[in-house]
């Protein structure tokens, strides 16, 4: 992966631009295609979710008015029209809202590069075994920064 800023060559899995320090986060996102994706998520999670707020609310007033209509009215049927009433809106409107709340936390988690670390681990091993013929090999996991790969070197170059 290149860094937008300086063009230099980074490893798909570091935070940082190894020659300048820029945040690599948000490049790492748009070559896993997240950022569009949890765009979508986003926008679908709240759609839900005031879709979910929307018909729960408007379920409840509905059975509000249908209790006070039976208090003063004096009709005991219309309490139990009142309760059908609330049960129906939750059943209907709080899988609505979790459903979108769900999204909005897949979303999030996009965003904060939780998932996209996982799937460029992914990618990376991927790689790796397409490289080898499918075979696994022992090896390092490969360096994060130019310090942990001079590190490297260091350890294996020690005299004993």
């Amino acid at each position: 992966m290149f860094c937008p800023r300086c063009a230099a060559e980074n490893e798909l899995g570091q935070a940082y631009c190894r020659q300048c320090g820029l945040g690599l986060a948000d490049v790492a996102l748009a070559l896993n295609g997240a950022a569009t994706e949890s765009v979508t998520k986003l926008k679908s999670g709240s759609h839900l979710m005031n879709g979910g707020i929307a018909v729960l609310t408007s379920f409840m007033l509905v059975a509000v008015m249908i209790t006070l209509i039976s208090i003063t009215q004096g009709h005991p049927v219309l309490l139990a029209i009142a309760m059908l009433n609330a049960v129906l809106g939750a059943l209907i409107g709080l899988p609505l809202v979790i459903v979108g709340k769900i999204r909005v936390t897949q979303a999030s988690q996009l965003l904060s590069g939780e998932e996209s670390e996982h799937a460029i681990a992914a990618h990376r091993d991927t790689q790796y075994l397409n490289a080898n013929g499918g075979k696994e090999v022992n090896r390092l996991p490969p360096p994060g920064s130019v310090t942990d790969r001079t590190t490297l070197d260091l350890k294996r170059h020690q005299k004993p």
